[in-house]
């Protein structure tokens, strides 16, 4: 996507590219269409979109799902604005389509939701490991899925969830992939990534990430082996990424685990 504003990062996933971007104060961006479709959020300051007939005055949680091609203007407030830009993959728009749902129109909604799911992806933007972006797809399709409002019409806890809880639980030491668990139980990845929330109250990315922190955490009580090899084996990068989730999910290092157990 070509990004008339200030790039703060990007990133590249499976089904999306993640951009996050600043524009100027009182800056005005002329007619004009993008190639792919996209969901803008408004992360800071204001703006206010037109698109043919329609108009919307974005703010803080301001979101919009864009067609691709779709024409459109913007002009930013006194403020400017900070962007956070989840570009969608025409595969993962065709599945959907294929599903009976028709993402062909703009849509737009004001949601703390939203801004929530799109504060994380940001911060995503500037990581690197597998982890964080199997995190990342998980949060982008539930944010396709609240702007979309896409829910699944069926009962409140279906068995599939149960099927992938269980896998995620044999599996979470291997690298996942959210289209292989949603493949698993024949659901599309955005009806996953919503009902896999409401659910278990965290997304899937959270679960694994906490259930290789808590592998990590027993054998390094329990074991005298490097802490190198308890990483890799636990499902991380290295040692230096199992430190970093370990001071985020229980507040101590790898060694200060070990000093307070031997």
């Amino acid at each position: 996507m070509q990004l008339q504003g200030h790039i703060l990062g990007t990133r590249k996933l499976a089904n999306f590219t993640l951009i996050s971007g600043t524009y100027a104060s009182n800056q005005v961006l002329p007619p004009h269409t993008h190639e792919h479709a996209y969901v803008s959020v408004a992360l800071q300051g204001a703006y206010r979109e037109e698109c043919g007939p329609n108009s919307w005055n974005c703010v803080l949680g301001g979101t919009i799902f864009h067609v691709a091609g779709e024409n459109h203007s913007n002009r930013f407030s006194p403020r400017g604005a900070r962007l956070l830009i989840l570009e969608v993959g025409s595969a993962l728009l065709k599945q959907l389509r294929e599903q009976g749902l028709e993402p062909d129109r703009q849509n737009a909604v004001i949601s703390p939701f939203c801004m929530h799911l799109a504060l994380r992806l940001e911060q995503a933007v500037a990581l690197a490991d597998p982890l964080s972006g199997l995190f990342a797809e998980g949060l982008g399709m539930e944010l396709l899925a609240e702007t979309l409002h896409i829910a699944r019409k069926n009962q409140p806890h279906p068995d599939w969830l149960a099927r992938v809880k269980e896998e995620i639980q044999d599996r979470f030491r291997e690298p996942l992939a959210l289209s292989e668990l949603a493949g698993s139980v024949d659901v599309h990845p955005v009806y996953l990534a919503r009902a896999f929330r409401k659910r278990y109250g965290c997304s899937i990315g959270n679960m694994i990430r906490s259930l290789r922190a808590e592998a990590a955490y027993y054998d390094l009580m329990h074991s005298d082996a490097p802490i190198a090899e308890i990483a890799v084996r636990t499902g991380f990068t290295d040692q230096s990424h199992l430190g970093r989730v370990l001071k985020r999910h229980a507040g101590v290092s790898p060694g200060q685990v070990r000093k307070m157990h031997h």
